[in-house]
């Protein structure tokens, strides 16, 4: 055996003997639980740093809040703060976290939220940077949505949707169709872009990409070359209207049956 094997032998060796014989960090958890009675078009404003914040609406009157924070380190996980300002018609929700040193000291804290809220409320700010977003079950609501990284959907909303994602995939999905008036906005500098349709839904759908390429599978027809670009018309009496945006990545269109 060569002296460079023996040597990386010994180095596994040594990185395995260390792994096991670290002790495994637990992770702390706390959770708050909220609720706040609101009008059914108030308006929700939500903002995150690090880990998720999952929306779905139901029919309901009053805008139900958990949030799961999770530090190594009790003092860091005290220091996690989800900041709510409720009044009947806006709710107004902060999370702030404590300072990240630049030292080897601890730096984790992530929220993990999941609220229920009315069908028609307005989502006017939903901001992560680092996580999963979704919004789910709107109907005559709307929502503007931020993320940096990380992946974002859209399910079952018969809203406005306005949604924005720099790094990752953005999924916009629909199980059934229901034909109203509404239109739904995703777009993403470099981020995949994804729109899930029923093959019975009525839908006026724009798709276009600069340096990636449009798939469309609700098209049983084989195209040649790279397509950059769709403008279609998806069956009859269309009154939604889809805008898919890429400039990096690419958009692929497919059936949900």
């Amino acid at each position: 055996m060569s002296r460079g094997k023996i040597i990386a032998l010994c180095l596994v060796s040594f990185l395995i003997a260390f792994a096991q014989s670290s002790p495994a960090v637990d992770v702390l958890e706390e959770t708050i639980e909220q609720k706040y009675p609101v009008d059914p078009d108030a308006t929700l404003s939500i903002s995150n740093t690090d880990g998720s914040i999952r929306i779905y609406a139901a029919a309901t009157s009053e805008i139900s809040i958990q949030a799961i924070k999770k530090a190594y380190t009790a003092e860091r996980l005290k220091g996690i703060v989800v900041d709510v300002k409720a009044t009947g018609n806006s709710v107004t929700i902060n999370t702030i976290f404590p300072p990240r040193k630049n030292t080897l000291s601890d730096r984790s804290g992530t929220v993990d939220y999941i609220l229920i809220v009315p069908q028609t409320v307005r989502i006017t700010q939903l901001d992560l940077v680092n996580g999963e977003a979704l919004v789910e079950g709107l109907r005559g609501g709307s929502a503007i949505a931020h993320l940096t990284n990380g992946w974002m959907g859209g399910h079952d909303c018969f809203g406005d949707l306005d949604l924005t994602l720099e790094n990752g995939r953005l999924d916009v999905a629909y199980d059934w169709w229901e034909n109203r008036k509404f239109s739904v906005k995703a777009s993403s500098p470099r981020g995949n872009l994804r729109a899930i349709l029923p093959s019975d839904s009525s839908v006026i759908l724009n798709a276009t990409t600069v340096e990636g390429r449009v798939a469309n599978g609700l098209d049983p027809r084989k195209t040649s070359g790279v397509i950059h670009s769709l403008n279609t018309v998806i069956g009859a009496d269309a009154e939604t209207v889809i805008e898919l945006k890429a400039e990096r990545g690419n958009i692929r269109i497919e059936k949900s049956y």
